[in-house]
């Protein structure tokens, strides 16, 4: 492996320069950034509600638990549908539960997932989720009144989001406005300093128990957010820092350790691969029936310096597949880590080999 720091976690602090780059500008033309996506997602909720006679608010019932209780606190009129993220033939129709009057918070799956928008004047708001599929064809060709994204996800930046109107729209100028939070402000500096920590462990330029403090800032951060409400104003600083990596080709490096990957790990019984034949999905999804593989695959990976993390913990069962353990497959690793990574699932499987 070459990575000290293990395969997975935060990112570290990299050189935008060192990332190849992509013509974001020519799909997402017009956009608005924020420090999170749910920022995003509260601004363009809140600027819906301040113009329009909205009743219900829906989000699909298999979402991001953090999230979603982020967004209980915020609004009292929260519904739930259900769709099955692990089927991308899910033909869901939002007129079949929603109306003109709500919002209709739609996700993209993995990377996978592109939603047919009614296109009649009764029908809901659709906001899409492309947090886990920026890039993607979804992300790209959209045609949902408003689409957000939780940039920090895929973007090696301290915070950021972002909220735009596909098909060349205009984000017209909104009645809510962010408010000025110095202790939001540190919050950024806290994450960036623990990038910073991390890239000077890996290099081998830190004391060695450098990790115990980086973990520990990234865990106050992440323990912050979760209980912050409120829009905070961009500053032009963090502005131009998230616009230096905005334009980078990130799915570039998720195909091709993706493309090794497939030819490297065996078959097993305990899980499927979810691969698409035209979208590069977020990271390595392995999507698991049995709660007890789930749960022996992940140790043993964190066992070999590999950290996993489970998309999302706990949802309900499909009615195909209930959990899902996502690889970091980014542009951080190479070859030789995709094939750590293989040989470590490999040795799992041969131990635990399901028919």
């Amino acid at each position: 492996m070459d990575s000290k720091a293990g395969i997975g976690s935060f990112f570290h602090s990299t050189d935008a320069n060192a990332i190849a780059n992509f013509n974001t500008q020519d799909y997402i033309t017009e956009y608005e950034l924020f420090y999170t996506g749910r920022h995003a997602i509260k601004y363009i909720f809140d600027k819906l509600i301040s113009e329009e006679t909205i009743e219900k608010i829906w989000l699909p019932k298999y979402y991001c638990q953090h999230v979603t209780s982020w967004l209980q606190n915020c609004y009292s009129n929260i519904f739930f549908y259900t769709i099955d993220p692990f089927n991308e033939a899910h033909n869901l129709n939002v007129l079949d539960f929603a109306t003109e009057k709500d919002i209709v918070l739609l996700n993209n799956f993995w990377g996978f997932f592109s939603y047919n928008i009614p296109t009649s004047s009764k029908k809901p708001f659709c906001i899409e989720d492309h947090s886990h599929g920026w890039l993607s064809t979804g992300c790209l060709t959209s045609k949902a009144d408003y689409c957000v994204a939780s940039l920090r996800k895929t973007l090696p930046i301290p915070l950021g989001g972002i909220l735009w109107k596909p098909n060349n729209g205009k984000i017209k100028n909104s009645s809510i406005k962010a408010l000025s939070d110095t202790a939001f402000y540190d919050n950024w500096d806290l994450v960036h300093k623990a990038m910073h920590l991390k890239k000077e462990y890996i290099a081998n330029t830190a004391e060695s128990n450098i990790k115990d403090t980086f973990l520990k800032l990234i865990g106050a951060s992440e323990t912050y957010l979760q209980h912050q409400y409120d829009v905070v104003a961009l500053k032009e600083e963090h502005k131009i820092y998230m616009e230096s990596y905005l334009y980078k080709d990130y799915t570039f490096y998720k195909k091709e350790n993706l493309k090794s990957l497939l030819q490297l790990i065996n078959n097993n019984g305990n899980f499927i691969i979810l691969t698409n034949t035209i979208n590069t999905p977020f990271g390595l999804h392995l999507a698991f029936k049995d709660r007890a593989a789930f749960t022996s695959l992940k140790a043993f990976l964190i066992s070999k310096d590999i950290y996993p993390s489970e998309l999302w913990p706990g949802n309900e069962k499909t009615d195909s597949w209930s959990y899902l353990l996502n690889i970091h497959i980014d542009y951080r690793y190479t070859n030789k880590d995709m094939a750590y990574i293989a040989t470590s699932i490999n040795q799992w499987g041969n131990s635990n080999t399901t028919n």
